[in-house]
């Protein structure tokens, strides 16, 4: 069975599990510790997540854990593949006359996705992500959900070729969430790319409608800490490129990672001062053994940069794979840290971030 098979049966088994992908979070309560996320937050996660199908347990879906706070709050990301069940779903909220814009974008950024002929599909694969931010508070309404898409490998290297590829891959992002690019935004986005070395590429972007920050960009395969000092330098970084060089090179002293990542904000005025520094264990996408994780995590710890007691839930609870029983049958479901992101502005660490998440797969029964 091939992956495609496999996602396909697991969201049909998934159809008899659940009525809302809420439905199910409230399920998985147990495999979420509640040092991370707090009843508070964990209830408005389960009430943004009503209107979302129980499918999508089926990709990979999870939370941001800000680990450099007290409070145990989360924001949800989700996965949505194109040709699946779940991105009918979205295309089908999204193309009555009555959609609102966030709806109607997803919906034609997945229509473009799945077109043979579309450039955006030859470029940007198949794969979207949303990022719901999750006011636990209740005070303010839930904004739309950040867009983001995901350049296959080698696509958009560092090679200075590739523009107009990168162009139609941010006019998309553009679109879907209501921005109109401005000429020097776009030269700005292509001077960010042009910075890059042949052994980086954009392997990410996307937006966030509700906020005025530009295009963010994804940048990887940074090995070194001064491989990121120089390359904030060439992108014009309104920071310290050699703060986070500082704040690197310890990590990289303990073998800790085996690429970086950078994330910016990019507009007409340039790149913006946060600064995302992604760190990812091992080549692997995501990984469900903690163990290649204990380094990082030690070597934050030891910087004082997160809570002690997160850190150690972090490694206690965000790994492995369990067997669950379902009305339907069985199912593995995995968990696993895709990668830890340290936020800085100018000279200091502002934020540490975990992206966890999880998977579930439902088990065809033996034959014979």
């Amino acid at each position: 069975m091939n992956i495609e098979e496999h996602w396909a049966h697991t969201e049909e088994r998934l159809l008899h599990e659940a009525g809302s992908l809420s439905a199910l979070l409230e399920q998985l309560r147990g495999r979420v510790s509640p040092v991370l996320v707090g009843e508070r937050s964990w209830n408005r996660l389960v009430e943004r997540a009503e209107k979302l199908p129980v499918t999508m347990a089926a990709f990979p879906f999870g939370f941001e854990l800000p680990l450099h706070e007290l409070r145990p709050e989360a924001d949800l990301g989700v996965s949505v593949i194109e040709g699946s069940r779940t991105a009918a779903f979205f295309q089908q909220a999204g193309g009555t006359e009555d959609a609102d814009p966030s709806s109607a974008g997803i919906a034609w950024m997945l229509g473009e996705l799945e077109r043979e002929d579309s450039p955006l599909s030859r470029i940007a694969g198949g794969k979207m992500l949303l990022e719901y931010d999750i006011d636990a508070s209740g005070d303010v309404a839930q904004p739309d959900p950040g867009v983001f898409l995901y350049p296959e490998e080698q696509v958009l290297v560092g090679d200075g070729q590739q523009s107009g590829d990168l162009n139609i891959v941010v006019d998309a992002v553009a679109s879907a969430t209501g921005r109109n690019p401005e000429p020097a935004g776009r030269r700005q986005i292509e001077r960010v790319y042009r910075a890059t070395t042949p052994e980086m590429s954009v392997r990410s972007v996307g937006a966030f409608p509700s906020r005025e920050s530009g295009i963010r960009l994804a940048i990887t395969g940074l090995r070194k800490a001064h491989e990121v000092e120089a390359f904030l330098e060439r992108a014009g970084w309104p920071g310290q490129p050699s703060a986070v060089a500082e704040v690197a090179s310890p990590l990289e002293e303990r073998r800790a990672f085996a690429y970086m990542g950078v994330h910016f904000d990019v507009d007409a005025n340039g790149v913006g001062p946060a600064l995302g520094l992604s760190f990812y264990a091992r080549e692997e996408q995501w990984l469900k053994d903690i163990r290649h994780w204990t380094p990082l995590v030690d070597g934050i710890r030891e910087q004082r940069l997160a809570v002690p007691e997160k850190l150690s839930e972090l490694t206690a609870s965000s790994s492995g794979v369990t067997s669950l029983f379902g009305k339907s049958g069985p199912f593995l479901l995995a968990r696993g840290i895709h990668h830890i992101k340290l936020v800085l502005t100018e000279d200091r660490v502002d934020q540490v971030k975990a992206y966890v998440f999880l998977l579930m797969l439902g088990i065809r029964p033996s034959v014979g």
